[in-house]
């Protein structure tokens, strides 16, 4: 029986930020409500305070949290069914840029571009691959890289850069 490997979706930015604003919202959303309903401090008016401070500002960050992870996971699933359920073209891979935009630890990931020329119209597609906190550039093993292009809106695909990697495993220091 042969077991089909998990792909890598990746998160984004948006996702990341979701999952720092949400516990945030939550935290600050809570202490809001428990202010106000213990009634901290003398005057009638204290109570309201902390409930629009607290409450206020934990609601803003739960919403935004709740919005920008569902984006990210409207565009993993988005990818899921391009790969599950698309048809596979063979793009050519174009070469690998930074992502200044994103740091991590002081390292900023990279992704790797590749082009694919549609043969009934002649436009050229550019995909981009998921963040890699590694140097791929002496690990790729072809030119060309599996794109999964979704059925029902082709401008959506999912580059299946797994295929032209080997088994990465990455260690960290010795401390």
């Amino acid at each position: 029986m042969e077991t089909r490997k998990r792909k890598k979706y990746g998160w984004t930015v948006r996702g990341i930020l979701g999952f720092v604003f949400g516990p945030m919202g939550l935290i600050f959303l809570v202490l809001g409500l428990l202010f106000w309903h213990f009634r901290v401090g003398d005057d009638p008016e204290d109570p309201e305070i902390f409930l629009y401070a607290f409450g206020g500002l934990g609601a803003c960050f739960l919403l935004s949290a709740l919005i920008l992870l569902g984006l990210d996971l409207y565009r993993r699933a988005r990818l899921r069914r391009a790969y599950e359920g698309g048809y596979c073209v063979m793009a050519k891979i174009a070469g690998t840029r930074s992502v200044n935009s994103v740091n991590t630890n002081g390292s900023h990931p990279s992704i790797v571009e590749c082009h694919y020329t549609d043969p009934a119209t002649g436009t050229v597609h550019v995909f981009y691959s998921r963040y890699l906190f590694f140097n791929v550039d002496d690990l790729l093993k072809a030119e060309e890289v599996p794109v999964y292009l979704d059925r029902m809106d082709q401008r959506f695909g999912f580059v299946d850069i797994d295929a032209v990697l080997p088994e990465i495993k990455v260690h960290g220091p010795g401390y």
